[in-house]
C-alpha cells in the first residue's frame, strides 16, 4: 500500500518540482547601441534592487548591457537610446513596488542581475539612482564629464583607478542606510564633491593624481565616516565643532583657528583640496596614507 501511494505522488512530486523550477527560472536580455554622431553621452539609471556592475565599454558601442533575472517578477526592464543635437541619451529603469524588509528581498536582490558597459571615446554624465543591493561602479577609463549617485540600503563600491582624461565639473553621492566605499577619487579630476550621508557606514579614499585644485564638502548625519587623504596632497579641513559628534583627525594637520586645519604644505601649490565637513551624531575620522 505505502508503494502505492507513492506511485500515485509521482505526479504531484513531478508538477511541484516543475512550478518550483519555472519560479525560479532565468530571464536573461544582451542589448547593445552602436556609437554613431554622438559626441557625448547622458546616462540615466534607476534600479530598485538586485546587483548592478557599470564599467568601461568599447568605443564603437555607446552602451552595452546584460540583463538577467527571475521570470516571475513583475516589472521588466525598460530602456531606451535616442540621439539629439549630437547627445545621446540613454534611460535605463528597473523599478518595483517592493518593501526593503520584505521576506523575499534577499531571493529578488540576487536573482535580478544588470550590467552596464559605457563607451569611453566621449564625455559622460552619469545620473545613478539605486535602492538595495549590491553596486560597483568601475568608471576607470571612462571621460566623466560629471556624475550624480544616490544609493539606499546597500552596498556600494566606487573606483577610478586611472586619472580622468576630461575635468568633471560636479561630483554628487548620497548615501541612505548603507555601506558605501569610494577608491581613488583624485582620479576623477573633479572640481567640486559633495557627500551626503545618512545612517551607514562609509570610507571615501582620495588616492590617485590630482591636477587641479579642488572643493569637497562632507555632510554625515548617524554614520561614521573616514576620509584617507594621501600625503602628497596637501589638504585643509573645516569642521563645524560639534560636541554631539566625534572628530578624530590625523596629526599631520595642524590647528589654524577654531574648526581649521592644515597641512603644512597647503599654501604652497594649487593642486590641493579643501573639505568643509558638518556631522551630526556620526563620527568623523581624517587619515593619512
Amino acid at each position: 500500500m505505502k508503494l502505492q501511494r507513492f506511485i500515485l505522488l509521482l505526479p504531484l512530486i513531478g508538477a511541484a518540482a516543475i512550478a518550483a523550477a519555472s519560479l525560479h527560472a532565468q530571464d536573461s536580455r544582451h542589448i547593445e547601441y552602436p556609437r554613431t554622431h554622438e559626441k557625448e553621452l547622458r546616462v540615466i539609471v534607476e534600479v530598485s534592487f538586485g546587483t548592478f556592475t557599470l564599467e568601461r565599454g568599447t568605443s564603437d558601442k555607446a552602451a552595452e548591457i546584460d540583463y538577467q533575472e527571475s521570470s516571475d517578477i513583475r516589472d521588466k526592464l525598460q530602456m531606451s537610446y535616442d540621439v539629439s543635437d549630437g547627445q545621446g541619451t540613454l534611460r535605463i529603469k528597473l523599478k518595483e513596488s517592493m518593501g526593503i524588509w520584505d521576506d523575499d528581498s534577499d531571493h529578488r536582490n540576487k536573482d535580478r542581475h544588470l550590467s552596464l558597459q559605457i563607451t569611453d571615446a566621449i564625455p559622460v554624465s552619469l545620473d545613478i539612482e539605486y535602492g538595495a543591493g549590491k553596486a560597483t561602479l568601475d568608471v576607470t577609463g571612462l571621460k566623466i564629464k560629471g556624475m550624480r549617485v544616490s544609493t539606499g540600503a546597500s552596498s556600494v563600491s566606487l573606483e577610478c583607478s586611472q586619472p580622468n582624461s576630461i575635468t568633471a565639473q560636479n561630483i554628487s553621492i548620497e548615501s541612505g542606510v548603507s555601506k558605501f566605499t569610494a577608491h581613488q577619487l583624485s582620479n576623477l579630476n573633479f572640481r567640486s564633491l559633495k557627500f551626503s550621508g545618512g545612517v551607514g557606514t562609509y570610507k571615501l579614499d582620495f588616492g590617485g593624481t590630482l591636477h587641479q585644485e579642488a572643493d569637497v564638502s562632507v555632510e554625515v548625519g548617524l554614520g561614521s565616516i573616514t576620509l584617507d587623504i594621501p600625503k602628497s596632497i596637501p589638504a585643509r579641513l573645516l569642521y563645524d565643532d560639534n560636541w554631539l559628534s566625534s572628530f578624530n583627525v590625523d596629526s599631520d594637520f595642524e590647528k589654524q583657528g577654531n574648526g581649521v586645519y592644515e597641512t603644512a604644505s597647503f599654501g604652497d601649490t594649487k593642486e590641493r583640496i579643501t573639505f568643509h565637513i558638518e556631522a551630526g551624531l556620526g563620527s568623523v575620522k581624517v587619515r593619512r596614507k
